[in-house]
């Protein structure tokens, strides 16, 4: 046995390649800086879990969201007191720090980054407390409310019918474990004997998010803390020329720093030589402007500064990477620049706006007119937005006071924050072409084939329900917003609608089986499981699942729809359906003479059928 195969060996080999793993892991992270620049204070992870499965309000984001703004305009700490009472509210020294205890349940101060004790103590004075006694008694995790503690509140995320269900369910198990631990109450320190002689103890009650998938409600959702709200008004610079003429809702913000040198090979594949490193996530001008100075900090010198417009009432196109000839030629084509941005390299970047009217087909014909037009000035689209910052300027490569190299952003020369009309007629333009190739309204037959020959595959009889599916995929497709959907999609869309109205999962299952295979689709598939994929997903997937937020229909519309398909497919059938001839009515016969036998002679194998039918020479006649 050789020194490398004893045990001590073997530990210290294993203990090698743990460190050189944990060496790597290291060395990883050194490169990743900050993936998002939030100012602002987030609720904890405890507080958010309550949120979500019992569905009260937490003492976490009241502080949050009624101390911070206080705690910012106090200028003393008597005068912090008596605004924090109004409120119900008490700041109380703990140890060297501090706690705020709302609605009886003692929180630490540092939840709120401005109601810590060091900065108040910093900017107010040495602590003072408040002119009533606190009992201010942190619990880490279950805390216990005091006799001056409020009801609950529910929380922003939930709805009120459920937070009802909630609160009963609560009142009921705490009850029942109440009496359970009245009955033997010499057993309660042990739980096993116990449960063995009076029984298994009550169950917890159930979540807010049981409760609410039982009633058929939305599950809770954990909504973002309230934050000071800002009109812009005190936006200045540059940020604020954007905002003049974009006039966008929020603005996503995106940082790209370059690789070091020896990560990659650029002469192999100079397109990967830059990482997305640092983003704000889209919020408004406002919000931006206060996180700007921490974004720059983050991204570092040599980062690229990327700037989304996203708005709900307008539509954004951002041209990246054009020469002056073709911004010229853009404008002599009748287009309208909101904004025109230049860089040192040459190249600008060009912002076209148009009103969002909100028409069906309006986001996948956006996307149609901007790929043309992209197609052709000979441009790629930018996958984050527009480029505001200047790289090869060369005032970036001197450095400022405090040592750090000066950024420098493009030069604006047009922010008219005008609408250019162009682009909306054609984005009008591609709507026209979507409506007359695939219909509007449940009346159009989108998808389903060539004619009414091919509806059905070898002549086999349509389903009875077929008329219902193929209105919801024309209605789900008239009111869908962005590039045209997979069709196993608007199917899983579509199931869920037939669940909604109250279909069964094997009738779901068996009209998509008969419909879906006459849409047009890229592959093939086994119909039959096809179909009861789809309807499991609809009855038993996931109820948040961020597929059903493509659909913002109601289930009341749903119904009006097919009820009114079946309507009209009646109202059809019996306009189809062929009147039952009547039988026509016997005539009185008048009576009938006897007649005379005939005189005529017909040969064996001649027929009679009239006068000198098939006559011969040799027939007689008398």
């Amino acid at each position: 046995m050789t020194a490398v195969d004893t045990p001590a060996g073997l530990t210290a080999r294993r203990l090698a390649e743990v460190r050189m793993r944990l060496a790597h892991r290291a060395v990883g992270t050194e490169l990743a800086l900050a993936r998002s620049v939030a100012p602002g204070d987030a609720l904890p992870a405890g507080a958010a879990r309550a949120e979500i499965y019992r569905g009260e309000e937490s003492a976490a984001r009241r502080a949050i969201e009624i101390v911070g703004p206080i705690v910012t305009r106090a200028s003393s700490w008597a005068g912090l007191h008596a605004a924090l009472a109004r409120h119900g509210i008490a700041y109380a020294a703990k140890g060297a720090g501090g706690v705020i205890v709302v609605d009886g349940i003692a929180v630490k101060a540092s939840t709120c980054r401005a109601a810590s004790r060091t900065r108040l103590e910093t900017r107010l004075g040495p602590f003072q407390p408040g002119p009533e006694p606190v009992d201010a008694r942190p619990r880490a995790e279950h805390p216990k409310k005091t006799a001056a503690a409020s009801p609950p509140r529910p929380a922003p995320g939930i709805d009120p019918d459920v937070f009802a269900l909630a609160r009963q369910a609560e009142a009921a198990a705490s009850t029942a474990r109440s009496a359970y631990d009245a009955a033997y109450p010499m057993l309660n320190f042990a739980p096993l004997l116990k449960a063995a002689v009076a029984g298994p103890a009550p169950r917890a009650a159930p979540s807010a998010r049981s409760l609410a998938q039982r009633a058929g409600k939305p599950s809770p959702r954990l909504v973002p803390v309230r934050r000071p709200t800002h009109d812009g008004s005190n936006l200045a610079g540059l940020l604020g020329r954007y905002h003049a003429a974009m006039r966008a809702d929020r603005y996503r913000v995106v940082a790209e720093r370059p690789r070091p040198r020896g990560d990659i090979d650029h002469d192999a594949d100079p397109g990967r030589d830059r990482d997305r490193l640092v983003q704000l996530t889209p919020r408004p001008m406002a919000e931006v402007a206060a996180a700007w100075a921490a974004l720059e900090r983050a991204g570092g010198t040599g980062s690229a500064v990327h700037l989304t417009p996203i708005s709900a009432g307008h539509h954004h196109v951002v041209l990246s990477g054009l020469r002056r000839a073709q911004v010229v030629d853009l404008q002599a084509s009748g287009f309208t620049p909101a904004m025109v941005l230049h860089r040192s390299d040459g190249y600008h970047e060009v912002v076209l706006t148009t009103p969002n009217h909100g028409r069906p087909y309006e986001q996948a014909a956006l996307a149609e007119a901007s790929e043309d037009l992209r197609l052709g000035l000979g441009v790629a689209r930018s996958p984050y937005g527009l480029r505001i910052d200047d790289p090869d300027h060369p005032d970036t490569a001197a450095p400022g006071a405090d040592g750090r190299t000066r950024r420098v952003y493009a030069q604006v020369l047009t922010a008219t924050g005008a609408l250019c009309e162009k682009l909306g007629r054609r984005i009008a333009h591609w709507i026209g072409l979507f409506a007359r190739r695939f219909g509007l309204g449940p009346g159009s037959r989108l998808g389903r084939g060539l004619g009414p020959a091919a509806t059905e595959p070898d002549g086999a009889q349509p389903h009875g329900d077929a008329p219902v599916y193929w209105a919801h995929r024309a209605d789900l497709l008239a009111r869908w917003q962005g590039r045209w959907p997979d069709p196993s999609r608007v199917d899983a869309l579509i199931a869920r609608r037939l669940c909604g109205t109250g279909h069964g999962e094997d009738a779901v299952a068996a009209l998509i089986t008969a419909c879906a295979p006459m849409v047009p689709r890229i592959g093939r598939h086994v119909w039959s499981g096809y179909g009861r994929r789809a309807a499991a997903h609809a009855f038993r997937g996931d109820p948040d699942d961020s597929c059903w937020a493509l659909d913002r229909s109601s289930p009341e519309m749903w119904r009006e729809l097919e009820r009114v398909v079946r309507e009209r497919e009646q109202t059809a059938r019996k306009d189809r359906q062929p009147e039952q001839p009547m039988p026509p009515p016997v005539p009185d016969l008048p009576e009938i003479a006897p007649m005379a036998p005939s005189r005529q002679k017909i040969r064996v194998g001649t027929t009679g059928k009239g006068k000198g039918a098939n006559k011969r020479d040799d027939d007689w006649w008398d």
